[in-house]
């Protein structure tokens, strides 16, 4: 199979990612629960990944904390229900995904805040001006780095400027932004990052985190045991144990620690090769004469319609001959209105660490025989 869906989870896995979920399977234990050498050893596992997570993105362990989860999802719905607090006004945008929209959505529904959404511009940019006029009177900003619909990338540094300016609280999804783009925590002053582990960190599915200013003091979403504090019926107060109730993903978060390694080491390489793919693909696209939503290849994403052809049907077409992309709306329905896309939906090609030239070759002949068929 030609594989094109890495914005939905990376088809590469460095070597020491399976290894590592190998022996954890083989020597299983629950971390923070017990003073077994097991036991010890997976709890070590997970603040070394930890620790690693935060030097990597430039968290200072004494201002930010690392909670885990089973995905971005997860993570950004903490960092959204676990921040927010009645009366306080939101801005988002069109470009976010489902992850952000329907928690922020759904508040809004139950009278508890009031939401901004901000629209993109002609040029299919969420602008940094627009941004900040709408920032200018909101408590809080829950925006993506990067679209994964068009790959278009928002402005970090400027949204960093008005944030500092109004003195608002920022989280930032990084779904398909980590560790591509260069964030530093610190530097820019981003109160959370919401990532998973499965895209561009190489790990395994179920794994995410999210990284948040310790003095935010977060409320948790799930409530249980911890191996901290287990005389009170009460949830701890501190983090990370107290968002982090149940039994940790030891060997997934392992994982992720090898996959992280492997992605942040490799990081410019990856992204000179997906972005020039992207670059080449968007090229032969224009050729076929293709409806083309993405204009900024450097995430590798790219979303096309062939035309008077529903996406569905392009998909599945491709799919009968080994390729993988994904249509539909891509769980972001704002960008699609915004696109004139609802109804059709659009093909989405997302390039990853492992893809190559050929490939590209291959599919865009694939493309030609499709795009010269009846839908």
């Amino acid at each position: 199979m030609i594989y094109f869906d890495n914005a939905a989870t990376s088809a590469f896995k460095p070597k020491g990612v399976a290894e590592v979920l190998q022996y954890d399977l083989a020597h299983s234990a629950n971390s923070g629960r017990s003073g077994h050498k097991y036991a010890l050893d997976a709890a070590m596992k997970i603040e070394d990944c930890r620790r690693f997570l935060s030097a990597a993105l430039d968290a200072p362990e004494q201002e930010y904390c690392v909670a885990f989860t089973k995905n971005c999802t997860e993570a950004l719905n903490l960092g959204i229900f676990g921040f927010l607090r009645e009366g306080m006004r939101v801005v988002t945008t069109a470009f976010d995904h489902n992850s952000v929209l329907r928690p922020l959505f759904e508040l809004e529904k139950r009278g508890k805040i009031e939401l901004m959404v901000v629209q993109p511009s002609e040029k299919c940019k969420i602008l940094p001006e627009h941004l900040d006029r709408a920032m200018e009177n909101a408590d809080f900003c829950a925006v993506n780095a990067v679209s994964n619909v068009t790959g278009a990338r928002l402005n970090l540094a400027e949204l960093s400027k008005s944030a500092k300016r109004y003195g608002i609280v920022t989280l930032v999804d990084g779904a398909q932004a980590v560790p591509y783009a260069d964030i530093s925590m610190k530097k820019l002053g981003f109160d959370m990052l919401a990532a998973p582990g499965h895209k561009g960190l190489h790990g395994p599915q179920g794994t995410g985190f999210l990284i948040f200013r310790r003095d935010l003091r977060l409320q948790p979403l799930l409530m249980g045991g911890t191996g901290t504090a287990s005389d009170s019926t009460l949830q701890p107060t501190e983090p990370p144990e107290a968002l982090e109730a149940g039994t940790l993903f030891a060997g997934g978060i392992a994982a992720l620690h090898e996959g992280a390694k492997w992605s942040f080491a490799n990081r410019e390489k990856i992204t000179a090769h997906v972005s020039r793919l992207a670059a080449e693909l968007i090229e032969y696209l224009k050729v076929l004469g293709a409806e083309i939503y993405t204009d900024d290849p450097v995430a590798g994403v790219v979303s096309f319609n062939l035309k008077g052809k529903d996406s569905s049907f392009v998909a599945d077409a491709l799919a009968q001959r080994d390729f993988a992309v994904r249509s539909g709306l891509h769980c972001a329905p704002l960008v699609h209105e915004w696109l004139k896309t609802t109804k059709r939906g659009a093909v989405r090609a997302s390039l990853g660490a492992e893809n190559t030239e050929k490939e590209i070759y291959r599919f865009v002949a694939e493309l030609e025989r499709i795009n010269a068929a009846k839908p």
